[in-house]
């Protein structure tokens, strides 16, 4: 009888659970946005035959019911500290590794991706056979400080992706701007280039980056810096995600120039918030959760860098947020930057490239995100 009553109860518990979960997302609204993982969430899917038939509906549905569960961050600290408890080594695609870094794991493309995004590539070249195309995709930390992993972690082979992929660029007219050996190279004599508890390299690691595109690219590289610490405890998305508590805080650092007879002050105009500016650094973003926007603040579709050089090229620069630590560097080459994040972009390139005058393009991507994203292939071909 006891039993009994002990299983009707518990039952009860589970069907009120249940029933309070599905009140919290009919009168609650859904969010677009997740400071604590700093990425865009999945929003209610809309239902159309084909999309149900090809399967695509039933993923977005799960993504949407994952992203929007009432009180989810609650859920995974606790998840966390319990997985922490019984020596778990990962928590949402985190590892927990030496010397207090947290690190993702390494993301494989697909045969598909990798074919239809070289496609994409090729065509786009082909169409402006004219300009001067480049390629860098950085490495993340779990590749070039893969000594720090967990003894029992085996991860994907980031360089042979990266291989496959920069080999497909280049047989399109693309030259790769590989920054894998400077950045290992400096690693071994402890330079810090990526962040314990964030997935971007540190701006040390950017402008290691910078210098092989200045060679690569054929840039002129006059001006000279000065580092600044503006932070001492900066705790990036890898911490947030995870719900990990041993990530180590770390310093955030700026360049700033020696203004000499070199350097040009820029213009900055940002398309989406219609506002101009000539500072790179948006130091008020250092008191917010996410204190990697102080550089050029939120992730913007689009937006334009006019500085007054003796060179007259023009940059187009397709990127993610791995490059907002790079531009103040390249601004210093270019007489204009149009800079494009295809993640958010939904204009036609061809008109800015043709508006604008461009002379020559980057790419810059970190491989973890490009390799799990379609919105370059789209922009290009649509």
């Amino acid at each position: 009888m006891n039993k009994k009553l002990t299983d009707t109860i518990l039952g009860l518990c589970f069907i009120a659970v249940l029933a309070g979960v599905f009140l919290c997302n009919l009168f609650s609204s859904d969010q677009s946005f997740s400071e604590e993982e700093n990425r865009v969430l999945q929003d209610k899917p809309t239902f159309t035959f084909s999309s149900y038939v090809e399967g695509r509906y039933e993923k977005k549905l799960e993504s949407y019911v994952n992203d929007q569960f009432p009180a989810r961050n609650t859920f995974i600290k606790i998840k966390t500290a319990s997985d922490v408890t019984c020596g778990k080594l990962e928590s949402g695609g985190v590892y927990r590794c030496k010397d207090n870094y947290l690190m993702e794991s390494i993301t494989e493309p697909s045969e598909h991706w990798m074919k239809s995004t070289l496609s994409s590539l090729t065509q786009f070249k082909r169409q402006y056979k004219k300009l001067n195309m480049y390629f860098m995709l950085a490495p993340n930390a779990a590749n070039i400080l893969c000594d720090k992993l967990p003894a029992t972690v085996i991860t994907a082979d980031q360089n042979q992706s990266i291989n496959q992929f920069y080999k497909g660029v280049e047989e399109c007219g693309i030259k790769p701007i590989d920054v894998r050996s400077i950045l290992t190279k400096n690693a071994k004599q402890n330079t810090q280039l990526y962040y314990r508890t964030d997935h971007h390299w540190t701006t040390d690691g950017a402008f290691l980056a910078y210098k092989e595109a200045v060679s690569i690219m054929k840039l002129t590289d006059n001006v000279s810096y000065k580092r600044y610490v503006v932070k001492n405890d900066f705790r990036g998305t890898l911490a947030s995600k995870s719900g990990f508590t041993n990530g180590q805080n770390d310093p955030l650092t700026i360049y700033l120039p020696n203004k000499d007879k070199d350097y040009h002050n820029s213009v900055i105009y940002y398309a989406d918030t219609k506002t101009k500016t000539t500072e790179f650094y948006q130091l008020d973003n250092l008191d917010t959760k996410d204190a990697y926007t102080v550089f050029g603040g939120s992730n913007h579709p689009m937006y334009t860098i006019k500085t007054p050089t003796a060179s007259e090229k023009k940059l187009l620069l397709v990127k993610d947020s791995y490059a907002n630590s790079m531009i103040p560097f390249l601004a210093q080459n270019f007489r204009e930057i149009v800079v494009v994040d295809p993640r958010y972009f939904f204009d036609d390139i061809n008109d800015i490239i043709k508006s604008e005058g461009i002379t020559d393009v980057l790419f810059l991507y970190n491989a973890n995100t490009f390799f799990a994203d379609n919105s370059l292939e789209m922009m290009l071909t649509a």
